[in-house]
Parts: C-alpha cells; sequence; structure tokens
C-alpha cells in the first residue's frame, strides 16, 4: 500500500496494487454527537442504515454477488461504512452503496432485529465491561471529568429493545449526509478514476474540524496528585491534531520499551484509548502502558526518569518512530483497513505521513505529564 493522498477535496486516495479495492465514508455521526442522554443512538443507526431495505436483503446480496464485503463501524466521533472487492466492480458497488444509505426506508421488524443483534453483538463480540477503570479513563462523559461513567454501546443493547425504532432516522438526517462526509479509496487510479467517484458523491462542502486538546479534566486530575487506575502509566494526548497524536504514541512507545528492557518481558503493549485508534478526529484523550508485576515504585520512578533523560536523543527517537511506522504499515496493509483509516483521518483533518516529522517537545511534555501509580511525581 503506497503513501495515501487527497486526490480531491474530502477524497483520499490508496494506490492499491492488485485485484482488490476498497471505498470507505466516514460520517461525524459517533457517539459524541448522540448526546449524553441518548446512548447507543449511533450504533443503533449504523445497523438500520446497513440493515436490508427489502426481503432480497438489498444491497447485500447485490454486493455479494459481484464479491463484494460491505462494513460498518461505530465509534466516539465517528460512523464508517466501507466495502472491499474487485476494482474493475468499484464504481458500480459504490453507486449501489450511495443509493442504499440515501434511501432510509426498512421493512418492518427490522428495528427490532437490529436491536438484536446489537445485543448479540456487544456481549458476545466486544467483551466491554463499563465497570472497568479503562472504560471510565478513555470514555469521559462530555462535559464531565475522567473517572466519570459513561456507557455509550451497551445500555439500550442489554435491554435488547428497539428503543429508538423512530429517532434513527433524524439522527442520520442530521448527521449521516453525503455532503459532511469524509471519503476514501483504496485502488488503482487507472481503473477507478478520482473523478467518477467524486461524481458519485456529489457536492461536498466539507465543514473542517477544529484541532482536538486534552480536556481540562487531565490537567486536573495531573495536578490534583490522582493515581492513575489500576497498575498503569496514563499518558496525556497533548494535542490533538497529527503531529500531537504522533508525539504522545512516540512517548507512550518509549515508556512500553523501556518497561520491557527493564523487566526482561519480550513486549509491554500500549492500549490507544478503548477502540485503539489512531489519528481519529476525536483522538484518545490518554493512553495507557500497564507496569509488569512486581516492579515497585522505586524502579518505575527510575526507569520514567531515564526515558525522560534519552527520549529527545536522534537515535531513540528514530527508532521509536520506525517502530511505530512499521506498525501503521500493518494497520492500512489491507484495502478495506486503509479506506477506512484514510477515511477518519480525513474527516478530522489528520491526513498525512504518521511519525515523519515528530515534535521531541511533545514527547516530553507528554513524558512529564504521565500519571503514574501513586500519582504524578
Amino acid at each position: 500500500m503506497s503513501d495515501v493522498y487527497e486526490a480531491a477535496p474530502g477524497l483520499g486516495w490508496c494506490e492499491a496494487n492488485g485485484d482488490i479495492g476498497a471505498f470507505a465514508l466516514g460520517f461525524p455521526a459517533g457517539f459524541r454527537a448522540e448526546g449524553a442522554d441518548r446512548p447507543g443512538l449511533a450504533h443503533f443507526t449504523e445497523h438500520l442504515l446497513m440493515a436490508p431495505r427489502d426481503e432480497s436483503a438489498y444491497p447485500y446480496a447485490q454486493l455479494e454477488q459481484r464479491g463484494f464485503l460491505l462494513e460498518a463501524q461505530t465509534r466516539r466521533d465517528h460512523l464508517t461504512v466501507s466495502l472491499s472487492g474487485p476494482q474493475k466492480h468499484l464504481l458500480g458497488a459504490v453507486e449501489t452503496l450511495v443509493a442504499h444509505l440515501a434511501d432510509r426506508s426498512r421493512p418492518g421488524g427490522a428495528a427490532r432485529q437490529q436491536a438484536e443483534i446489537i445485543h448479540n453483538e456487544v456481549l458476545e463480540k466486544t467483551g466491554l465491561d463499563p465497570a472497568s477503570d479503562r472504560w471510565r479513563w478513555c470514555v469521559p462523559v462530555p462535559g464531565g471529568a475522567i473517572g466519570a461513567d459513561h456507557d455509550p454501546v451497551v445500555a439500550p443493547a442489554l435491554a435488547g429493545l428497539a428503543v429508538y425504532a423512530d429517532t434513527w432516522q433524524g439522527f442520520a438526517a442530521e448527521h449521516v449526509r453525503l455532503e459532511r462526509c469524509a471519503a476514501a479509496v483504496a485502488a488503482d487510479p487507472a481503473v477507478v478514476r478520482p473523478a467518477d467517484v467524486e461524481s458519485l458523491l456529489g457536492p461536498r462542502p466539507l465543514p473542517r474540524a477544529i484541532p482536538a486538546v486534552a480536556p481540562a479534566s487531565f490537567a486536573a486530575a495531573a495536578a490534583d496528585g490522582r493515581q492513575a487506575p489500576r497498575e498503569e502509566i496514563v499518558l496525556p494526548v497533548l494535542d490533538g491534531g497529527l503531529l500531537g497524536q504522533s508525539a504522545a504514541l512516540v512517548a507512550a512507545g518509549l515508556v512500553a520499551g523501556a518497561l520491557a528492557a527493564a523487566t526482561g518481558y519480550p513486549s509491554v503493549n500500549v492500549h490507544y484509548g478503548l477502540f485503539d485508534e489512531w489519528f481519529s478526529e476525536d483522538a484518545p484523550t490518554v493512553l495507557t502502558v500497564p507496569v509488569p508485576p512486581g516492579f515497585d515504585a522505586g524502579a518505575l520512578e527510575r526507569c520514567v526518569g531515564s526515558v525522560l533523560r534519552t527520549a529527545t536523543e536522534p537515535r531513540t527517537l528514530a527508532r521509536a518512530c520506525e517502530q511505530l511506522s512499521d506498525e501503521w504499515k500493518r494497520r492500512v496493509g489491507t484495502p478495506a483497513a486503509a479506506s477506512r483509516l484514510t477515511a477518519w483521518m480525513l474527516l478530522g483533518e489528520r491526513l498525512g505521513v504518521p511519525f515523519a516529522d515528530v515534535d521531541a517537545g511533545l514527547v516530553i511534555r507528554s513524558l512529564a505529564a504521565a500519571v503514574r501509580p501513586g500519582g504524578p511525581r
């Protein structure tokens, strides 16, 4: 997969070789848009949008006959719809998908059926636990402080009822509109022309996002000496733009590498928010690094202090950026993943080459503001 670029305003492109291509649409219709008093509405809307329009399972049957897979995801700040399949039929598949999203009619009983599907999906696939510390830190209530519970997916799903059967269309009409979406294609432009895709989407005067910053609640947590939940180090994302997110990822990677080296563990993983997202419109406000068992507070302080002293050394920084660049390439290694990630990066004006120009000062600031077991030092 080659570099991503913006082929037209709001249309990202990945030049994918081979027979398989992909297309994705990103809408600002995530949990944040639903409001605290309507938990689960965005996820419910996603399911009804993708539900078949008739007994012949339109558009699934038509797309599957042409070899396409249709997928959708709802996250904190966005909803993505994507399809992947033969490049020679990709333009026709895009036309079918756009027509389906424009027609919101669904057969009777679709809402209750999708509510039951959501119920099973949450319980059996995600394994999310709203009572966990990690949930509370990574999904703050809009306008609330870190530590407050928010349950955007599970509440209506566990009820097993189509609680938004009469309201999802209004939410979709407001937030799932082509003129507000970001689009991305992973294909050979000689096979699928950008101009043809753009014509199917129509005029789109895209609103530009305001770069996100870490909420004041994190700064307050550090200032009042709040301890990190469980045995983990919590690092803030101090700037929501591409550079700020890249710097926070590098900082967390350096800490994880130092902990692994100090303990002899093969690796220490970094948790990038609840949904493991990079470079979305509204990035995770914190990253967490679990502390290996048996690592005492004194050793932890020495380890983090060592990272602070060496973080801006050219070789150290370059090695961390290279490792994260390799992980990014794995994340966009398929046309479907590349189109989906490009759409949500573009939605929040995060499109670019990650880790190419990391701000060492932001790396240091993230490390210095880290909250550790026992409170910040």
